[in-house]
């Protein structure tokens, strides 16, 4: 039984866009029974209200003293992450203003290589697509919220009790920020790959790709058709690189932004840890290490899920590539319908581009030297904080 009907990237992107905008991450308008993009009055008075809150989040944080133990190293390291954050939350609101237009770009080309893939059976699982916004979105949220209830209301940190009801608010919007819109780019990146395998279901139905495979399976085809899916596959694959660059250009500043307060907030949270336990007479230390380890495994899970999805995207180009080659070489075909083939390797030759921040792409071999340099940033504040520790005595 269907509880909700979804029949487009738009409508599987509507969860995360809902809960951008009510937190003013995105201030423009999407018609989803339309598919227009507009920027109202309303949209304009969001913008700037969000960008007082993110100024007035920053100078409380900047004016605040963050004692969380007798760690300098940790009080400054988390000072300045925190801050960072803050000033992400303030860049993402403006930079989606700038590029709103590529943003929206993106999708209505993904909804028109939807349209393009079902042309050849291929039909996409939108209410799956629709359940992981959901899924994206809904751990970090809830996790924020039971974070800020146990921080501010239960735990009564000497910290926490410095903030009035309207510094929790902003403070607590700046964390949703920057979860919620790390949800929105892991399902965009998620919709992209969904469409590279589904180009690669539909190259592998349409032409041989193993020695398993009839070699004359486009015998029976007349030859201007088989040409025209030959076509159709170069565009589609056009299209979706084409998404790839607007991905890169609308999100690399703020991914790098975000991955760098995610590492120092990481890191100093699991410094706080082996910090705490060096001192076991100091309970209150160890409750504030271990709320700030909570969030610091929320933004490793960004960089995490960054990774992993820009690194499956690229994979999956790289897949079309493979299968076009296995189809030249399985298969028979007329001259004309070959020299399309060879046409299209070509295209996909030069046209290869990789999910990155502009400074690094993101693949596997990225998730492990984002671990091994975490490894080693640890173990020199170790040695720093025992040599501390070791002339306090």
């Amino acid at each position: 039984m269907k509880w909700f009907t979804v029949d487009t990237i738009f409508d599987s992107l509507r969860p995360v866009y809902r809960a951008g905008k009510t937190i003013g991450m995105f201030s423009h308008t999407i018609d989803f029974k339309r598919q227009t993009l507009s920027t109202s009055t309303r949209d304009q008075i969001l913008l700037v209200v969000t960008i007082l809150m993110d100024v007035y989040a920053l100078t409380v944080s900047t004016r605040m003293t963050y004692s969380f133990s007798n760690s300098i190293l940790l009080n400054v390291g988390i000072y300045c992450s925190v801050n960072l954050g803050i000033i992400i939350t303030l860049s993402t609101s403006l930079c989606n203003r700038l590029v709103v237009r590529r943003m929206f770009r993106m999708i209505n080309t993904l909804n028109h290589v939807d349209q393009l893939l079902m042309s050849y059976g291929f039909q996409l699982n939108h209410q799956l697509n629709h359940l992981l916004t959901c899924l994206y979105m809904a751990a970090p949220i809830l996790t924020n919220f039971l974070m800020f209830i146990s921080t501010f209301f239960i735990a009564h940190e000497r910290t926490a009790q410095q903030f009035n009801g309207a510094q929790i608010i902003v403070f607590l919007r700046s964390s949703l920020v920057f979860t919620i819109f790390g949800s929105y780019i892991s399902v965009t990146l998620t919709s992209i790959y969904m469409r590279f395998r589904g180009l690669n279901e539909v190259i592998s139905k349409q032409f041989p790709t193993s020695l398993m495979a009839d070699p004359y399976k486009t015998s029976n085809i007349p030859v201007p058709s088989v040409v025209s899916t030959v076509r159709c596959i170069g565009d589609v694959h056009g299209k979706l690189s084409d998404t790839i660059v607007d991905f890169n250009y609308c999100f690399a500043l703020q991914i790098l932004l975000m991955m760098a307060s995610a590492f120092g907030y990481t890191l100093f949270s699991i410094f706080g840890i082996i910090h705490a336990f060096s001192y076991p007479e100091v309970d209150q230390s160890h409750q504030i290490s271990m709320n700030n380890m909570v969030y610091g495994c929320i933004y490793l899970s960004f960089i995490i899920q960054v990774v992993v999805t820009g690194s499956l995207v690229t994979q999956e180009c790289k897949r079309t590539v493979v299968f076009v080659h296995k189809a030249v070489c399985y298969g028979f075909y007329d001259s004309i319908i070959l020299r399309q083939l060879k046409f299209l390797s070509q295209q996909l030759q030069s046209i290869a581009p990789r999910v990155s921040c502009l400074l690094f792409d993101f693949e596997w071999p990225f998730l492990i030297s984002v671990a091994a340099t975490l490894v080693m940033h640890i173990v020199i504040l170790v040695q720093f904080d025992l040599s501390i520790i070791a002339n306090k005595v």
